[in-house]
C-alpha cells in the first residue's frame, strides 16, 4: 500500500515539474496574470525544494563514502536505485522517497 502512495505522489510531482506551454505572451504583458505569475513562481521554488531535498538524501544514504553506490550511481544504475528507495531499502523516511524519487527522475531522466 506504500508503494502504491509513494509511486502515485511520484506520479503527481511529475506532473508538477512538466512545464506548462500557453498559448500567447506571458501573464505580465497582457495586464492582468500577476496572479498566474505567482503560483508558476511557488511551483518553482517547490520544485526546487523537492530537488534540494532530494539530492540531500541521495548524497546521505545512497551516495556516502561507504555506501554501496559511491561513485557508481548513475543513468545506467539510477533506475535500480529508484526501485530500491521505493521498497524502502535505504533507510530514507516515508516522506522524504517522494523527494528521493523526484530528484532521480529530474537528474537521470527516468
Amino acid at each position: 500500500m506504500r508503494m502504491i502512495a509513494l509511486t502515485a505522489a511520484a506520479v503527481a510531482l511529475v506532473g508538477l515539474a512538466s512545464p506548462s506551454f500557453a498559448s500567447g505572451s506571458s501573464g505580465s504583458s497582457r495586464g492582468g496574470g500577476g496572479f498566474s505569475g505567482s503560483v508558476q513562481t511557488q511551483q518553482d521554488r517547490q520544485i526546487q525544494r523537492l530537488l534540494r531535498q532530494g539530492r540531500s538524501q541521495v548524497r546521505k544514504h545512497i551516495t556516502c563514502k561507504g555506501c554501496e553506490f559511491h561513485r557508481r550511481l548513475n543513468k545506467d544504475t539510477a533506475r535500480e536505485v529508484a526501485e530500491n528507495v521505493a521498497k524502502g531499502q535505504y533507510n530514507i523516511a516515508e516522506e522524504d522517497r517522494t523527494a528521493v524519487l523526484f530528484y532521480l527522475r529530474d537528474r537521470y531522466r527516468l
